[in-house]
């Protein structure tokens, strides 16, 4: 099983000074300088890694899943002592339904020691150890670790206590004494219960692009599988199969069990229903992303999307005139971008089960501004049709509130009085609303988070929500001018040039009236 000297805290930096921000994730030493960890750990900024004892070394990304796979490769550069060994790597069978035992040594909250006086806080390692259901797993292929072990206790601002186990590399054994890497934690949902996780397996490699795919397979799998076209594939890699029948004795033929056993097994039933109603009513859900607390449950249902129609979207750097199989969504991946003037966000609220939630407030906090993008634009225009939005905020003011809009929505229009000055959003037990806020930039380069405030039972109490992951929001103003814009109608192959100053997208700009 995992060796737990290697598994390492995955640390990734944005800003700096005032506005620094970090996010501690899990990760594993898989061959040598290369660490293995999930996509969403790392992007745009600086990147390190802390072994166990405290060093920590530079480190850079050179392959991730691309949008494809929440699954990412990280370069240390610097030596790690005693070297790491190659990892094995294997696909589990889920052709039937049976119990792998699996293990795993992560970074998560609860874990969490002192702050430093400068970075995040050193974490203690939790070891992970449970089972995978092989049949069970959410829609696009992952598997659900459900872990033995369980946090006592929950954030008050509802953040999981398993965030920095996203990155944990959990192995299982195939029986014959062989162990074997078959995924990484990328996600804690709550509908599948408070110690249980979400793994991208190793087979996810195939949906990756050549590139990422090679240099994933190079680090990965079987020495002398090949690199060619068709090789280094899971066809590749060995088949781990779980347990069917846990318990001793054949198949049909279950142990007889005495009265008294039978008796402490029904006390033991109604203790644990007991102990799992008692949770679930007590701790009535705040999700930032997919994560419990108290209060108001939040989902982040969606943001603005690459390629979405009649939405800019900005690279930081210039890039080539695009050609007929030109794809947005791909260049966001592959390069530093953000969407340009205006980011929407959608959330879901729903109340608990025992209040009313009356909604007060949403705003931006911004964690740091600078120079807007000025590399490459492109626009899937837009037939007219605008999606309703409910609130806007402006990022460019000191403390941004959400507005309601004078007029139209969506780019042009203008941001009126203070959304909630004059009134609020209440939320009846259980009752759920959507909201989208649109946040506008016109100059700057904004990274910020969503602040939505709320009563309930006459207690004042906020939540911060951030993207995906744990990342920040981001949306880039027009820069004085681009180094190219480039538009086309959805449906057509062909991109026309835009003008590239910033008055040619005047009209795209939202105004705010004091």
């Amino acid at each position: 099983m995992p060796e737990s000297r290697y598994a390492v805290e995955v640390l990734h930096q944005q800003g700096s000074g005032s506005s620094e921000t970090w996010t501690v994730s899990s990760g594993y030493c898989v061959d040598g300088e290369y660490v293995l960890t999930a996509g969403h750990a790392v992007g745009p900024g600086r990147v390190s890694v802390r072994l166990w004892g405290g060093v920590t070394l530079p480190a850079e990304v050179v392959a991730d899943g691309g949008g494809k796979a929440d699954l990412a490769l990280v370069r240390l550069l610097g030596a790690v002592t005693p070297r790491p060994p190659r990892v094995r790597v294997a696909q589990v069978d889920t052709s039937r339904a049976a119990l792998l035992y699996c293990q795993g040594v992560g970074y998560p909250w609860w874990k969490e020691g002192d702050r430093p006086a400068a970075g995040p806080r050193p974490r203690g390692r939790a070891q992970l150890f449970g089972e995978v259901p092989t049949a069970e797993g959410p829609p696009g292929g992952q598997l659900t670790f459900h872990m033995r072990a369980t946090p006592g206790e929950r954030d008050a601002l509802g953040a999981s206590l398993w965030e920095g186990a996203s990155g944990t590399v959990v192995f299982a054994g195939d029986g014959g004494g062989g162990e074997f890497a078959i995924g990484v934690v990328i996600e804690h949902r709550l509908r599948d219960g408070a110690s249980a996780v979400t793994l991208e397996p190793l087979t996810a490699v195939d949906r990756m692009d050549p590139a990422n795919r090679a240099a994933f397979r190079g680090a990965l799998w079987p020495q002398g599988s090949g690199a060619g076209p068709g090789r280094g594939r899971a066809g590749d890699l060995p088949v781990i199969a779980g347990t069917a029948y846990p318990h001793p004795g054949p198949p049909g033929r279950p142990e007889r069990m005495s009265v008294r056993r039978l008796l402490v097994a029904a006390v033991a039933a109604v203790v644990l229903v007991t102990g799992t109603l008692w949770w679930s009513v007590r701790q009535d859900p705040l999700i930032d992303g997919l994560t419990p607390g108290e209060g108001v449950k939040v989902t982040l249902a969606g943001t603005t999307d690459p390629g979405e129609i009649g939405e800019w979207w900005v690279l930081k750097d210039p890039m080539p005139t695009p050609g007929p199989d030109t794809e947005i969504p791909r260049l966001a991946a592959a390069h530093e971008s953000a969407p340009m003037m205006d980011q929407a966000i959608r959330l879901t609220l729903e109340g608990n089960r025992r209040s009313t939630v009356v909604i007060t407030d949403i705003g931006a906090r911004v964690y740091d501004r600078g120079p807007a993008y000025s590399g490459t634009a492109y626009e899937e225009a837009s037939g007219g049709s605008v999606d309703s939005v409910i609130v806007g905020l402006d990022l460019e003011e000191g403390s941004p509130r959400a507005r309601s809009f004078d007029g139209g929505h969506g780019g042009g229009a203008t941001l009126g009085k203070h959304h909630f000055d004059g009134s609020s959003l209440t939320l009846v037990r259980k009752e759920v609303a959507s909201v989208t806020v649109s946040a506008y930039a016109r100059r700057s380069l904004v990274r910020f988070s969503l602040v939505v405030s709320y009563s309930v039972d006459g207690r004042m109490d906020s939540v911060e929500i951030k993207d995906k992951g744990g990342r920040l929001f981001v949306v880039s103003g027009a820069p004085e001018r681009l180094a190219g814009a480039y538009s086309r109608t959805p449906g057509k192959q062909n991109w026309t040039a835009s003008g590239t100053a910033r008055s040619d997208f005047a009209a795209r700009m939202v105004e705010t009236r004091p």
